[in-house]
Protein backbone atom coordinates (compact mmCIF):
# COMPACT_ATOMS: atom_id res chain seq x y z
CA UNK A 1 0.00 0.00 0.00
CA UNK A 2 1.46 3.49 -0.99
CA UNK A 3 1.96 6.32 1.35
CA UNK A 4 0.33 9.41 1.13
CA UNK A 5 2.58 12.60 0.51
CA UNK A 6 2.32 14.30 3.70
CA UNK A 7 3.78 17.79 1.92
CA UNK A 8 0.76 17.63 0.16
CA UNK A 9 -1.05 20.75 0.09
CA UNK A 10 -4.27 19.30 1.36
CA UNK A 11 -2.75 18.21 4.61
CA UNK A 12 -0.09 21.10 5.18
CA UNK A 13 -3.08 24.05 4.35
CA UNK A 14 -5.64 25.23 6.99
CA UNK A 15 -8.72 25.05 4.67
CA UNK A 16 -9.64 21.84 3.86
CA UNK A 17 -10.75 21.03 0.27
CA UNK A 18 -11.99 17.48 0.70
CA UNK A 19 -13.05 15.44 2.70
CA UNK A 20 -12.28 11.22 3.61
CA UNK A 21 -14.71 9.16 2.66
CA UNK A 22 -16.09 6.30 5.68
CA UNK A 23 -15.13 2.84 5.36
CA UNK A 24 -17.72 0.03 5.42
CA UNK A 25 -16.32 -1.29 8.70
CA UNK A 26 -17.06 2.45 10.14
CA UNK A 27 -20.97 1.72 9.21
CA UNK A 28 -23.16 0.62 12.27
CA UNK A 29 -26.66 -1.03 11.78
CA UNK A 30 -29.51 0.73 13.19
CA UNK A 31 -30.67 -1.96 15.27
CA UNK A 32 -29.40 -4.66 17.09
CA UNK A 33 -29.23 -8.34 15.21
CA UNK A 34 -32.32 -10.39 15.80
CA UNK A 35 -34.01 -7.54 17.41
CA UNK A 36 -37.11 -7.94 16.12
CA UNK A 37 -37.81 -11.75 16.66
CA UNK A 38 -39.53 -13.16 19.16
CA UNK A 39 -39.00 -16.88 20.32
CA UNK A 40 -41.93 -18.88 21.43
CA UNK A 41 -41.44 -22.01 23.57
CA UNK A 42 -42.56 -25.15 21.61
CA UNK A 43 -43.94 -26.93 24.53
CA UNK A 44 -46.79 -23.58 26.11
CA UNK A 45 -48.92 -22.18 23.17
CA UNK A 46 -49.62 -18.42 23.80
CA UNK A 47 -53.40 -18.18 24.72
CA UNK A 48 -55.98 -16.31 22.63
CA UNK A 49 -57.82 -13.45 23.88
CA UNK A 50 -60.98 -15.99 24.27
CA UNK A 51 -59.08 -17.61 26.25
CA UNK A 52 -57.84 -15.38 29.15
CA UNK A 53 -61.59 -13.87 29.26
CA UNK A 54 -62.98 -17.66 29.65
CA UNK A 55 -59.97 -18.38 32.58
CA UNK A 56 -61.43 -14.52 33.86
CA UNK A 57 -64.99 -15.16 34.17
CA UNK A 58 -64.21 -18.57 35.89
CA UNK A 59 -62.12 -17.10 38.47
CA UNK A 60 -64.61 -14.34 39.00
CA UNK A 61 -67.45 -16.89 39.11
CA UNK A 62 -65.67 -19.04 41.91
CA UNK A 63 -64.88 -15.60 43.94
CA UNK A 64 -68.53 -14.85 43.88
CA UNK A 65 -69.29 -18.55 45.39
CA UNK A 66 -66.70 -18.51 47.56
CA UNK A 67 -67.97 -14.70 48.84
CA UNK A 68 -71.33 -15.75 48.90
CA UNK A 69 -70.38 -19.14 51.14
CA UNK A 70 -68.87 -17.29 53.48
CA UNK A 71 -69.99 -13.69 53.34
CA UNK A 72 -71.72 -14.35 57.76
CA UNK A 73 -68.94 -15.16 60.01
CA UNK A 74 -69.96 -17.27 63.03
CA UNK A 75 -67.61 -14.89 65.04
CA UNK A 76 -68.75 -13.58 68.49
CA UNK A 77 -67.63 -9.78 67.03
CA UNK A 78 -69.58 -10.01 63.68
CA UNK A 79 -73.05 -10.88 65.58
CA UNK A 80 -72.10 -7.61 68.03
CA UNK A 81 -71.16 -5.30 64.92
CA UNK A 82 -74.57 -6.87 63.05
CA UNK A 83 -76.83 -5.63 66.24
CA UNK A 84 -75.12 -2.31 66.40
CA UNK A 85 -75.81 -1.53 62.43
CA UNK A 86 -79.45 -3.00 63.19
CA UNK A 87 -80.23 -0.47 65.93
CA UNK A 88 -78.35 2.43 64.07
CA UNK A 89 -80.36 1.92 61.01
CA UNK A 90 -83.61 1.47 63.04
CA UNK A 91 -82.49 4.66 64.74
CA UNK A 92 -82.75 6.17 61.99
CA UNK A 93 -85.43 5.46 60.27
CA UNK A 94 -87.52 6.10 63.46
CA UNK A 95 -85.89 9.82 63.70
CA UNK A 96 -86.58 10.39 60.11
CA UNK A 97 -90.19 9.23 60.57
CA UNK A 98 -90.76 11.63 63.54
CA UNK A 99 -89.14 14.57 61.96
CA UNK A 100 -91.79 14.37 59.00
CA UNK A 101 -94.79 13.19 60.72
CA UNK A 102 -94.58 15.38 64.09
CA UNK A 103 -94.07 19.09 62.58
CA UNK A 104 -97.25 19.57 63.96
CA UNK A 105 -96.22 19.65 67.76
CA UNK A 106 -92.53 19.91 67.45
CA UNK A 107 -91.34 23.13 67.68
CA UNK A 108 -88.57 24.45 65.69
CA UNK A 109 -85.35 23.09 67.15
CA UNK A 110 -87.04 20.15 69.08
CA UNK A 111 -87.33 18.92 64.98
CA UNK A 112 -83.74 20.24 64.16
CA UNK A 113 -82.57 18.16 66.32
CA UNK A 114 -84.43 15.15 65.59
CA UNK A 115 -83.48 15.54 62.08
CA UNK A 116 -79.78 15.87 62.66
CA UNK A 117 -80.14 12.75 65.10
CA UNK A 118 -81.51 10.63 62.13
CA UNK A 119 -78.18 11.80 60.22
CA UNK A 120 -75.95 10.68 62.90
CA UNK A 121 -77.52 7.46 63.21
CA UNK A 122 -77.50 6.73 59.61
CA UNK A 123 -74.00 7.61 59.18
CA UNK A 124 -73.18 5.54 62.23
CA UNK A 125 -75.00 2.62 60.50
CA UNK A 126 -73.07 3.48 57.15
CA UNK A 127 -69.36 3.23 58.89
CA UNK A 128 -70.57 0.05 60.70
CA UNK A 129 -71.12 -1.86 57.63
CA UNK A 130 -68.32 -0.22 55.90
CA UNK A 131 -65.35 -0.66 57.89
CA UNK A 132 -65.76 -2.90 61.39
CA UNK A 133 -67.93 -5.41 59.41
CA UNK A 134 -66.52 -5.51 56.38
CA UNK A 135 -62.48 -6.14 57.73
CA UNK A 136 -63.71 -9.02 59.52
CA UNK A 137 -65.76 -10.62 57.16
CA UNK A 138 -62.10 -10.48 55.00
CA UNK A 139 -60.42 -11.84 58.18
CA UNK A 140 -63.14 -14.64 58.23
CA UNK A 141 -62.54 -15.01 54.50
CA UNK A 142 -59.38 -15.17 54.39
CA UNK A 143 -58.98 -17.67 57.51
CA UNK A 144 -61.68 -20.30 55.64
CA UNK A 145 -59.65 -19.84 52.22
CA UNK A 146 -56.30 -21.08 53.77
CA UNK A 147 -58.43 -23.99 55.81
CA UNK A 148 -59.86 -24.66 52.10
CA UNK A 149 -56.15 -24.84 50.81
CA UNK A 150 -55.39 -27.16 53.82
CA UNK A 151 -58.27 -29.72 52.75
CA UNK A 152 -56.96 -29.35 49.30
CA UNK A 153 -53.27 -30.30 49.72
CA UNK A 154 -54.77 -33.73 52.62
CA UNK A 155 -57.04 -35.02 49.83
CA UNK A 156 -54.52 -34.54 46.84
CA UNK A 157 -52.18 -36.29 49.23
CA UNK A 158 -54.49 -38.87 50.41
CA UNK A 159 -54.99 -39.73 46.60
CA UNK A 160 -51.43 -39.81 45.57
CA UNK A 161 -51.02 -42.20 48.69
CA UNK A 162 -54.01 -44.60 47.57
CA UNK A 163 -52.26 -44.34 44.14
CA UNK A 164 -48.97 -45.69 44.98
CA UNK A 165 -50.98 -48.32 47.51
CA UNK A 166 -53.36 -49.47 44.62
CA UNK A 167 -50.02 -49.81 42.35
CA UNK A 168 -48.24 -51.79 45.44
CA UNK A 169 -51.69 -54.26 45.99
CA UNK A 170 -51.70 -54.85 41.99
CA UNK A 171 -47.80 -56.01 42.42
CA UNK A 172 -48.59 -58.16 44.48
CA UNK A 173 -51.58 -59.78 43.22
CA UNK A 174 -49.36 -60.59 39.86
CA UNK A 175 -46.58 -61.98 42.10
CA UNK A 176 -48.88 -63.93 43.97
CA UNK A 177 -50.99 -65.38 40.53
CA UNK A 178 -47.36 -65.99 39.31
CA UNK A 179 -46.94 -67.88 42.05
CA UNK A 180 -49.98 -69.73 41.57
CA UNK A 181 -49.79 -70.51 38.19
CA UNK A 182 -46.34 -72.13 38.44
CA UNK A 183 -47.06 -74.29 41.66
CA UNK A 184 -49.57 -76.74 39.62
CA UNK A 185 -46.85 -77.19 37.23
CA UNK A 186 -44.33 -78.02 39.56
CA UNK A 187 -47.04 -80.65 41.16
CA UNK A 188 -47.38 -82.04 37.74
CA UNK A 189 -43.80 -82.54 36.94
CA UNK A 190 -42.60 -86.29 38.00
CA UNK A 191 -40.22 -86.94 41.20
CA UNK A 192 -37.59 -88.73 40.10
CA UNK A 193 -34.37 -89.47 41.98
CA UNK A 194 -32.45 -90.51 39.29
CA UNK A 195 -29.54 -88.65 37.71
CA UNK A 196 -30.30 -87.70 33.89
CA UNK A 197 -27.90 -89.76 32.09
CA UNK A 198 -25.24 -87.71 30.18
CA UNK A 199 -24.87 -88.71 26.32
CA UNK A 200 -21.79 -90.49 24.97
CA UNK A 201 -18.65 -88.73 24.36
CA UNK A 202 -17.62 -88.59 21.11
CA UNK A 203 -14.09 -89.76 20.37
CA UNK A 204 -10.82 -87.32 20.03
CA UNK A 205 -11.22 -86.91 16.51
CA UNK A 206 -15.06 -87.02 15.98
CA UNK A 207 -15.12 -90.71 15.32
CA UNK A 208 -17.87 -92.67 17.37
CA UNK A 209 -15.72 -94.99 18.78
CA UNK A 210 -14.21 -95.34 21.93
CA UNK A 211 -10.88 -96.92 23.11
CA UNK A 212 -12.99 -99.53 24.79
CA UNK A 213 -14.75 -100.37 21.29
CA UNK A 214 -11.65 -100.27 19.87
CA UNK A 215 -10.21 -102.96 21.98
CA UNK A 216 -13.13 -105.41 21.98
CA UNK A 217 -12.45 -105.42 18.30
CA UNK A 218 -9.49 -106.72 18.56
CA UNK A 219 -10.10 -109.40 20.71
CA UNK A 220 -12.50 -110.50 19.16
CA UNK A 221 -10.77 -110.36 15.69
CA UNK A 222 -7.91 -112.21 17.64
CA UNK A 223 -10.60 -115.06 19.12
CA UNK A 224 -11.47 -115.92 15.10
CA UNK A 225 -8.29 -116.15 14.19
CA UNK A 226 -7.61 -118.48 16.84
CA UNK A 227 -10.85 -119.85 15.94
CA UNK A 228 -9.68 -120.65 12.55
CA UNK A 229 -6.04 -121.93 13.39
CA UNK A 230 -7.84 -124.46 15.78
CA UNK A 231 -10.14 -125.43 12.44
CA UNK A 232 -7.05 -126.17 10.57
CA UNK A 233 -5.47 -128.09 12.76
CA UNK A 234 -8.44 -130.22 13.41
CA UNK A 235 -8.94 -130.72 9.90
CA UNK A 236 -5.00 -131.58 9.26
CA UNK A 237 -5.38 -134.29 12.16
Amino acid sequence: MSQRNPMNERYTSDDRRGTTRKSAASAKPKSKAASSVTVVPGGKKPKTKEQIKAEQREEDRKRREFNNRYYKPDTLRYKRLRIAWWVCLVLAIGCCALAFMGQDFLSGPAGVVVLVLTYVFLIAAFVIDLWPVRKERNAYQERMRQVELKREKAERAAAQQKKGTTKKGSGKNQNRHAAQKAAPAAEEAPASDETPVKPARRGLFGSGFRLSNREKMQAEKKAAKEAKAAAKKESAE
